[in-house]
């Protein structure tokens, strides 16, 4: 399992954890109205027993070991334009991708 995450994406990810008093990040996948899924990310405070766990510098991620393989090789960035922070999750392994590039099929 390799996740790459730039420097930007653990400090705004450590920033938000420290802000909203949590112990970690989940990230997951969700069902896109475009193609089949959207990663998304959430706080938390819990474990789970399904959960694959590794550390990347200063931020706990979590991730279902069922969803590993919407996540082997992608590579997480926070980009800044203008008044706009935003992620982009880049993920080789995706097959198709929407025009807005938030949904994807694997």
């Amino acid at each position: 399992m390799i996740i790459n995450i730039s420097d930007n994406a653990i400090n705004y990810f450590f920033n938000l954890i420290k802000k909203n008093k949590k112990f970690g990040i989940r990230l997951g996948i969700k069902k896109s109205k475009c193609l089949n899924f959207k990663y998304n990310f959430k706080y938390i405070n819990d474990l789970n027993n399904n959960d694959y766990i590794f550390k990347k510098k200063k931020i706990i991620i979590f991730i279902k070991k069922k969803n590993l393989i919407y996540f082997n090789n992608i590579k997480i960035d926070l980009i800044k334009k203008k008044f706009k922070t935003f992620l982009i999750f880049n993920n080789p392994n995706i097959k198709n991708k929407c025009k807005c590039g938030k949904s994807f099929n694997i």
